[in-house]
């Protein structure tokens, strides 16, 4: 593995400095459109253009319509390429492409195809060189949500760390002005992908539901001990059952309270509404309808929340322990460091019911305990934390103790999963249509259950890097 170095800080690019993107030493904060792309013959060219579902094939006026909006950078998603076509026009295409944007006024973070076989990877080292001195080309993301992603079923963690670190010393080699990162997903990252370990100029997290993103963008930024920044969330609004009203409440919302966290980007999944997409959430959580009208007319994002600026010392979610206030179980354990014999602070922990259809998460706490809240009986499971090792294992036989009066036979809701829970108002908004505060509500209503029972202690061991 390679030695961890900076970018070489060069004027007109994007850089990190301490705790914050900067430019020519001043405070850049990308606010970022992700914008799906394809690479298409077009006549004798090859081009980049608008994803095929998108309406309009005139990508500069995509890019004109984002910056009138507001943002001032995109994420440039061209991670669906075809090896068939020329690489050297696909270069240039691409080029031609992060010029256009630029020219509109935004910075590019670049979504490669992942470099795992020797074609792309020949490819990625190409399109380093080819791209080194464009600085509105700020970043470039490697892989998308390993998690969902990753060709490989069970990947060794110190593996993930040993292909991030070869990624990186590419782009150092080839692309000494830009930075580098690798899209993750859910904090289950850790099992495999652990943020904290990965050698990236920053982490860029995607989260979504609305009762797991505050957690999630929490535990982000008190464990991975990196600059932080939310890459992709998004609420699907289609103006029927989610009015669009509701979408603009939940960009300021999750905005507010990812900057007091101390996120130093923000990024919205996606621009159009995608109508081929494979649930109400990947239909509809774009800016502006399937036929390319702007679901918020005479908006501009952000400016109100930028001018408020961040809340000083935010509580944790009332619901971070509990995300979906689940209240028939609740497994305790602690977890611990196997040397050392202290505490492990922010391990997380995923349990799944026996038939692995719903699983649920929790985190341990300062002491290193943890409360796994469920309405199914768990029977696997799973459990890290950053820059530890993990353990798996089955507990089929827990000894429950009855305190609510339930019968265990007849669990209610067992089936219950975030996934399943609509977008309706009475989950994420008050019956007067305010919305819930989840930094501040009452954490009552997500500590109640009626079986116990203990996993007992979990060791981990620390992992050299």
């Amino acid at each position: 593995m390679y030695h961890d170095t900076l970018p070489v800080a060069a004027e007109g690019y994007v850089t990190i400095d301490g705790n914050h993107f900067a430019i020519d030493g001043q405070t850049w904060f990308p606010l970022m459109l992700n914008y799906k792309a394809e690479v298409r013959h077009v006549g004798e060219d090859i081009q980049v253009v608008p994803a095929g579902y998108y309406h309009g094939n005139d990508i500069r006026e995509h890019f004109d319509t984002i910056a009138s909006w507001g943002f001032n950078s995109i994420r440039l998603c061209l991670d669906v390429l075809d090896s068939d076509m020329d690489s050297a026009a696909m270069f240039r295409a691409t080029r031609r492409v992060i010029q256009q944007a630029d020219s509109a006024g935004l910075r590019v973070m670049l979504l490669i195809k992942p470099p795992f076989d020797p074609y792309w990877q020949s490819y990625t080292q190409g399109l380093l060189q080819t791209l080194a001195d464009l600085p509105a080309l700020w970043a470039y993301d490697f892989m998308n949500e390993p998690l969902y992603f990753d060709p490989v079923e069970e990947r060794d963690k110190m593996d993930a760390v040993r292909l991030a670190s070869l990624w990186r010393h590419w782009v150092r080699q080839y692309a000494p002005h830009q930075l580098f990162t690798i899209a993750t997903a859910e904090p289950i990252e850790v099992f495999e992908w652990d943020p904290a370990i990965l050698p990236v100029d920053f982490i860029e997290m995607h989260t979504y539901h609305p009762l797991r993103v505050f957690s999630e963008m929490w535990w982000y930024s008190h464990y991975c001990n990196k600059p932080w920044m939310v890459g992709e969330t998004g609420l699907p609004a289609d103006n029927d059952s989610v009015p669009y009203d509701w979408q603009i409440d939940f960009m300021s919302e999750t905005f507010y309270w990812a900057v007091s966290y101390g996120a130093i980007g923000y990024g919205w999944w996606e621009f159009q509404d995608c109508p081929n997409g494979v649930n109400f959430e990947a239909q509809y959580t774009g800016l502006s309808t399937a036929s390319g009208q702007p679901k918020h007319p005479d908006v501009r994002f952000f400016g109100y929340w930028m001018c408020l600026g961040p809340e000083e010392n935010p509580s944790i979610p009332g619901n971070y322990y509990n995300m979906l206030g689940y209240n028939n179980i609740r497994l305790t354990g602690k977890v611990i460091d196997k040397e050392s014999g202290l505490p492990i602070e922010g391990a997380v922990i995923r349990g799944w019911n026996e038939d692995w259809s719903v699983g649920m998460n929790t985190y341990s706490d300062s002491n290193g305990h943890f409360t796994l809240y469920s309405n199914d009986y768990n029977t696997h499971f799973e459990i890290s934390a950053p820059g530890m090792s993990r353990t798996k294992f089955n507990r089929k036989n827990l000894k429950y103790k009855n305190i609510g009066n339930i019968d265990p036979n007849n669990l209610p809701n067992r089936t219950l999963e975030y996934q399943q829970i609509g977008f309706q108002p009475n989950f994420w908004h008050c019956p007067d249509g305010t919305l819930i505060d989840f930094i501040k509500i009452d954490t009552n209503q997500f500590n109640k259950y009626s079986l116990t029972a203990d996993l007992g202690t979990v060791k981990l061991e620390k992992l050299e890097w």
